[in-house]
């Protein structure tokens, strides 16, 4: 790299240590480094939101899908987010503020009692800790695309760097880093999709580029593709409509905004429910914009790299920053992916923590010890989720691209949270015994759609929820209500 493209990424990483380790000074209590002693401002939660979903998973796994598929990768944020974290804003997230919780499982707990409670929470733990292998494999892809730097030692760095200031700072440091991040991840997303669309010849350049190449990308620049959209190997060559209108719409997407451990928590340490209501709202408007910095580069990354396809979708990015960006602008970007990977994994990791101590440790193996020792446990649980997630590395490789390996991931289980959220809230016969049955139901519905195969994971997210909502409405049919947990 250029002197000045170096200079700006160690720049950022030392700004970023030294806040976060300063934030660190202010975590005197388990209350601190779980909710931030409730005291974080809507505008720090909105844009931490934010980074936390797009993060280097759209960076190097969204802007391979864009690449695969086209523009209805897009769908993943103006179907997939802005509704649903609109009315997670509205509706849902004052109620989770107004109860005190730390967590989803302590939430669904008080409706479907312990037992649930502890399914979650394991379910959760892996999720969060399989996801870090993701985010973990992005880096290795980056910066031996664009560093030149080996596998592990990619991840190795990595990992060091975001478990310093997560396991000492917690959410406070996890929050406000993530502001910074938000700012550089924008601005190195936006700049390489300008100089990407400058050297492409303008929208016109891209959509004569794409029609030259026929067939193969045909449907491109479609936002809704046919469902049987694949090539001469049976390999999806697009995101199926049926799909994504009730895979993603109406599962995967309220699901995560609602049920996500690592997107919940954010808006549980607000200052006080507008707080919490407004980081969502702020949220879903700064996620309109996403597209442009991460989907537009991989349309363009078609045109640009028809010549030389690149061995792997999830390499697209690396090549667009390593050949167009100049001295400077490729700094920013890289600033950028370490402020996407980072703000991922610190959410993740403090999230996976807050479950891990919360509703199963403290739950159920070590009661009535004081808030100190939770204290030292999140920081410890922090670690040992982000050796885990380098542990999973290895599988996450398997996938297509990251962000194939990631959605893959949540249709095993966002039918069934999502069913126990809706039942919760909405339904009062609603009850503990239903409560499993939604959970054996709907994961294992999702398991054999997944071991058959010949199903996108769209429509396997879809029909997990709609066996989950079968199995806790006759689970639950004839039995009552489970009492809200003294305990929880």
């Amino acid at each position: 790299m250029h002197w000045i493209d170096t200079s700006v990424v160690l720049l950022y990483l030392a700004g970023t240590l030294v806040l976060g380790l300063l934030l660190a000074r202010r975590v005197r209590s388990g209350h601190d480094f779980f909710l931030a002693g409730r005291r974080l401002p809507f505008w720090a939660i909105g844009m931490s939101l934010v980074v936390t979903d797009i993060g280097a998973l759209e960076m190097v796994g969204g802007t391979g899908n864009a690449y695969r598929f086209g523009i209805a990768q897009a769908n993943f944020e103006w179907i997939g987010c802005v509704p649903a974290m609109v009315i997670g804003g509205l509706l849902f997230v004052p109620i989770y503020w107004k109860l005190g919780i730390h967590s989803i499982p302590e939430f669904l707990g008080r409706t479907y009692g312990p037992a649930v409670r502890a399914v979650l929470g394991i379910v959760a733990v892996v999720f969060l800790g399989a996801a870090l292998g993701i985010f973990f494999e992005a880096s290795a892809v980056m910066f031996e695309g664009v560093l030149g730097w080996s596998r592990w030692t990619s991840i190795a760095v990595t990992a060091i760097v975001v478990a310093i200031y997560t396991s000492g700072g917690g959410l406070g440091a996890v929050v406000y880093t993530d502001v910074i991040q938000c700012v550089i991840l924008f601005a190195g997303g936006l700049a390489i999709a300008g100089v990407a669309m400058a050297e492409v010849g303008g929208l016109g350049g891209l959509r004569d580029g794409l029609a030259a190449l026929g067939d193969r990308t045909a449907h491109h620049l479609e936002l809704l593709q046919p469902d049987e959209l694949v090539d001469e190997r049976g390999e999806p060559l697009g995101l199926p409509w049926t799909g994504v209108l009730v895979g993603l719409g109406i599962v995967l997407s309220p699901a995560y905004w609602l049920g996500n451990q690592a997107i919940v928590q954010r808006t549980l340490g607000a200052r006080d429910v507008w707080h919490a209501r407004a980081s969502m709202l702020l949220g879903a408007a700064l996620k309109i914009v996403v597209p442009v910095a991460f989907v537009v580069p991989g349309l363009l990354g078609v045109v640009l790299l028809a010549d030389r396809p690149p061995a792997e979708a999830n390499d697209v990015y690396p090549i667009l920053v390593r050949e167009l960006a100049p001295v400077g602008i490729r700094g920013l970007v890289y600033a950028a992916f370490l402020a996407a990977l980072m703000s991922t994994v610190d959410s993740y990791a403090n999230s996976a923590a807050t479950v891990l101590v919360k509703d199963l440790y403290a739950r159920f193996l070590v009661r009535g010890r004081e808030d100190g020792h939770h204290l030292w446990v999140g920081r410890v649980g922090s670690l040992a989720i982000i050796a885990f997630g380098v542990a999973m590395v290895p599988v996450v490789a398997r996938y297509g691209t990251i962000y194939e390996a990631f959605q893959s991931y949540l249709s095993f289980f966002q039918g069934p949270t999502l069913a126990l959220i809706l039942g919760a809230v909405l339904w009062r016969r609603a009850s503990p015994a239903g409560g499993l049955a939604c959970l054996a139901g709907g994961i294992g519905t999702a398991a054999v759609l997944h071991a058959a195969g010949g199903l996108h994971y769209l429509h396997v997210a879809w029909w997990s929820f709609v066996a989950s909502v079968a199995c806790l409405v006759l689970g639950s049919w004839r039995t009552r209500r489970g009492g809200r947990e003294a305990s929880a």
